[in-house]
């Protein structure tokens, strides 16, 4: 119930501003380099750590959903090489197909975490 409350005053705040702006390009593409580089070695990070733990729990209940999870920041690695190409001009890939892989990573996430809460049930 908290939870709920809570969300539906931060929509509330979201929603009541002083004054509107029109969102310009230079607004939604602000975003740093630097933090794709982070998202990009935390990825990289967890992608080590969830290959370190799928070699544990090999042929294992929570195999299946290690894997899933191993697979999603993999895709997670790729969208964000992908970004920081065509942000630094390396390749024009588009902004989409990262977007796309985002979407894969966070339904593998999604599917992961379904597996696992099945198993320990």
């Amino acid at each position: 119930m908290k939870y709920r409350t809570i969300m539906v005053t931060g929509a509330l705040l979201a929603l009541w501003s002083g004054e509107a702006e029109a969102a310009t390009l230079s607004n939604i593409v602000g975003i740093p380099a630097i933090v794709n580089i982070v998202i990009l070695a935390g990825a990289i990070a967890c992608l080590t750590i969830g290959g370190r733990l799928l070699s544990l729990v090999k042929g294992g209940a929570l195999a299946k959903g290690w894997l899933l999870w191993v697979i999603s920041f993999s895709t997670l690695i790729a969208a964000q090489i992908m970004i920081l190409a065509e942000r630094l001009d390396l390749f024009k890939i588009g902004v989409d197909i990262a977007a796309i892989l985002y979407l894969a990573t966070v339904t593998l996430w999604f599917v992961g975490l379904m597996q696992t809460r099945k198993v320990l049930e």
